[in-house]
């Protein structure tokens, strides 16, 4: 744009020289000649650009009435970077001292040189604009780069802290097994060995079975905490990642892409995960296996597929027991599970569970 601005000054400029001269024909054409030089100079590729302007700069060497219009052809001169093309338009400028009178000559004169300063200052300034939004474009990357950084160690350092508080729940589970299960186990079978002891004497027995009723109570609540604390603490992605990578596939891919599973469903997922890649390593010659875990609005959905071929190596892999229990636990779901090989390759396993 910048160009074109100042190609049609530098042109009303030689539109006004051209008025001063004695117009005919030639005048006229060389000027028109000149425009669409300049014109095309704009379009054209570099090399053709050049040749055009020594052509009219070698014209006017001729036909000193051209010497008028050098103005716009130096402008297209000065934006190369080579030195003789820079000045092929004082060739003629100077050659035309002796065909022209002095004040005109040194009005074109000043016109190539306002031309050529136009030209050396929009260069640089496209060249400047140009550098710099390469800079932004590379300033923009890098802070793209960094906004990306910065998110993956936020999601490090938020997996860690819930990686090591399911850890804990798991620990308080174990310890409230091994210790406040079988205390409470212990009471109990105390009680009932009391009982039996005093079966004979009615109003002990009753407050025996008083106490063991509130024990059977407690010992139900503590299974049932010990059970939540195991089902919090169990982070299906981790058990799938350690699955994939324990499988003996070369290559795996997990997507999960699910906020939180329910425990069931979650134990029903990574059950299943186990068992494809085993059947995968097992039964398959695939090199690669990929699971997907996705939550949608209406239900919970795993794929898992592989890039093995078909055969007698791999029939396995689409019947026997595994494929019925992974079938078993998604119908006990309410679900419903696919499994098979795919046209383009592979084997895969679909398996979805509305959500309750």
């Amino acid at each position: 744009m910048e160009q074109l601005i100042d190609k049609g000054l530098i042109a009303l400029c030689c539109l006004t020289a051209f008025l001063t001269l004695a117009i005919d024909a030639f005048t006229f054409g060389g000027f028109l000649v000149a425009l669409a030089v300049s014109a095309l100079g704009e379009v054209l590729p570099r090399y053709v650009r050049i040749a055009l302007a020594v052509g009219y700069c070698a014209a006017a060497l001729a036909c000193p009435q051209l010497i008028a219009f050098l103005p716009l052809i130096a402008y297209d001169c000065m934006r190369d970077a080579l030195w003789p093309v820079r000045l092929a338009w004082a060739v003629p400028l100077l050659a035309g001292l002796r065909a022209w009178s002095a004040l005109p000559w040194a009005i074109v004169v000043l016109m190539c040189v306002v031309s050529a300063v136009l030209a050396r200052r929009t260069t640089s300034l496209v060249v400047e604009r140009e550098h710099f939004r390469v800079l932004r474009d590379d300033a923009r990357e890098a802070s793209m780069k960094l906004e990306a950084r910065n998110r993956d160690l936020l999601e490090a350092r938020d997996l860690s802290a819930q990686v090591a508080t399911l850890a804990e729940r798991g620990r308080i589970a174990r310890e409230i097994h091994d210790n406040v299960g079988h205390l409470l186990t212990r009471a109990i079978m105390q009680v009932e060995a009391l009982k039996v002891v005093h079966e004979q004497e009615p109003a002990l027995a009753g407050e025996f079975d008083s106490v063991a009723v509130t024990l059977h109570e407690a010992m139900k609540t503590v299974r049932s905490s010990v059970h939540d604390l195991r089902d919090e603490a169990t982070d299906p992605r981790s058990l799938m990642q350690a699955a994939l990578d324990g499988c003996g596939v070369r290559e795996s891919h997990l997507e999960y892409d699910a906020k939180a599973l329910p425990a069931d469903v979650a134990r029903c997922f990574v059950s299943i995960v186990r068992e494809a890649s085993t059947n995968t390593s097992k039964h398959s010659d695939a090199t690669r296996i990929d699971v997907h875990v996705r939550e949608l609005s209406g239900l919970f959905q795993l794929v898992v597929q592989d890039n093995g071929t078909s055969g007698e190596a791999a029939a396995g892999a689409g019947s026997g027991m595994g494929l019925q229990t992974m079938d078993d636990r998604v119908r006990a779901l309410g679900g419903t599970l696919r499994a098979g090989w795919q046209q383009d390759g592979g084997f895969r396993v679909f398996a979805t569970v509305p959500r309750q």
